[in-house]
């Protein structure tokens, strides 16, 4: 009989313990627990960025050449026009690296065959006039109606003679005042293909780059559709250490596909460089961040906190007693990473942005601070985060 109760008492011990365990009456450190992770609600600047990669590049590369205007034209098209006669260089002042101001002048030439030209054209000027003179007198002189319109025809080619032979001779003479290469702009002299007491070339006989800067980066079509001109951007250059200022000048209307089997289709988008300083240099990569919308001084939550689809969004906020409650928030600007409240929390607020589900390992009471709220049994781990 004493066996019998001593077996009784044993199961009821048992069964006792089973009941505690199910409760939760266990140690912590063998309670399994969800962690809820979270963030606060602070005021910050909120933006929406889009990353691309290019090379710096002068904004404008100027072509020199002996008696025509500088051009701006590249690659094939970077010859300059046929001139008059053959220039020969007299003093060449500008080196490769050289900075160069505005109205100085870089080389000097002369050309004998374009001087006599010159003297040429003004003779064959003035000889048209006074064939025009002739003509003149002769339409004046005539009576019958048949010397009238043969007189006349004369004379409108006797005029037009006139103007051909002096539109030469100004040219020529436009020609001839440009027997020195000087700088358009501000500039670092990039080419020299000239030499003093030799032939100039017929083509371009120095080049001068801008030190304005621009770097051009080729934006997916995702993107584009934010980018506007005169957005503003950061420019980071590694080679120098450099983060740069800079302003969206271009978007280019047409797309390029990238090679191969991706198809990438993306737009060439130029941002212009504030104030670049002197060690930046054409061609050095750049990474490329363009704001395309910001918020500034606004209370944000971490983007993981939102839940919920547009016109119904709510955020969980951690009560005094460490238990998640939904509210619902109307919402502004929403990037990747924050999002503005426009309405339904305050600064301080405590948002879940996820859970965990961990195994406690530590005994003591007392909800998980730095950033997690622990709550024992399970519990809250269908959270998925935003969207839902």
């Amino acid at each position: 009989m004493k066996l019998k109760l001593v077996a009784i008492v044993l199961l009821l011990a048992v069964g006792g313990a089973a009941v505690f365990v199910t409760l939760g009456g266990l140690p912590r450190n063998a309670a399994a627990a969800t962690t809820f992770l979270t963030g606060t609600a602070a005021i910050a600047d909120v933006s929406d960025d889009v990353a691309a990669t290019g090379s710096i590049a002068s904004s404008t590369s100027w072509n020199l050449a002996f008696g025509v205007a500088p051009t701006t034209a590249t690659g094939a098209d970077a010859s300059s026009p046929a001139t008059d006669g053959t220039w020969t260089a007299r003093t060449v002042t500008a080196k490769v690296g050289d900075i160069v101001r505005k109205g100085q002048v870089l080389a000097t030439a002369s050309n004998a065959a374009l001087a006599a030209d010159i003297t040429a054209a003004t003779n064959d000027w003035t000889a048209a006039e006074l064939q025009r003179l002739q003509a003149q007198d002769a339409y004046d002189a005539a009576t019958t109606t048949s010397a009238i319109r043969q007189t006349r025809s004369s004379l409108l080619n006797a005029r037009n003679g006139v103007a051909a032979a002096h539109t030469k001779l100004v040219d020529l003479k436009a020609e001839a005042t440009r027997n020195k290469l000087v700088a358009p702009a501000d500039g670092i002299v990039t080419a020299v293909n000239i030499v003093a007491g030799s032939a100039a070339p017929s083509g371009v006989a120095v080049t001068l780059d801008s030190t304005a800067y621009e770097v051009t980066a080729e934006v997916v079509e995702t993107d584009v559709a934010s980018m506007r001109l005169q957005q503003p951007a950061t420019v980071s250059v590694s080679a120098i250490g450099a983060d740069l200022d800079g302003t969206v000048v271009a978007i280019a209307p047409t797309a390029t596909t990238a090679s191969g089997s991706s198809g990438v289709v993306s737009y060439a988008v130029t941002v212009a460089l504030k104030q670049p300083p002197a060690t930046l240099r054409a061609g050095m990569t750049a990474d490329v961040t363009i704001t395309t919308a910001s918020a500034s001084g606004v209370l944000a939550v971490p983007a993981a906190a939102l839940r919920g689809s547009e016109g119904n969004y709510t955020v969980l906020v951690m009560s005094a007693t460490g238990t998640p409650e939904s509210k619902p928030v109307t919402v502004g600007l929403i990037t990747s990473s924050l999002v503005e409240i426009k309405s339904g929390l305050s600064a301080g607020d405590v948002v879940v942005t996820g859970t965990s589900s961990t195994q406690r390992t530590t005994t003591g009471t007392g909800g998980g601070g730095g950033g997690t709220f622990v709550v024992p049994g399970g519990g809250g781990g269908g959270f998925r985060g935003p969207g839902n």
